[in-house]
């Protein structure tokens, strides 16, 4: 396993016509991911889920051609676990 240096850059994202609180990850200075805030009212799809962070783009082992449903995580801490999961597997991640 790898030791990567994730850094996270707050950034407002437009996303489904309005503006979102979002979160830039960055590992060893690349960006990886793109999570924005989901309301509990915003259905991500088809998830029933309280508000989180929704993987709005990812890069690299993060790509959400990767992944059939790109995640909807409760915490900023569970978006970096998932990152480095992503990034410690590879591309063959699940």
């Amino acid at each position: 396993m790898m030791h990567h240096d994730i850094t996270l850059q707050p950034m407002s994202v437009l996303a489904d016509g309005g503006s979102h609180e979002g979160q830039l990850i960055l590992a060893d200075g690349q960006l990886v991911a793109v999570f924005t805030w989901v309301t509990p009212e915003e259905t991500v799809g088809g998830q029933e889920r309280a508000g989180g962070w929704f993987l709005e783009a990812g890069f690299g082992p993060c790509s959400s051609l990767t992944s059939a449903r790109p995640p909807v995580l409760a915490t900023l801490d569970e978006a970096v676990t998932w990152v480095r999961t992503r990034l410690d597997n590879g591309l063959a991640a699940p």
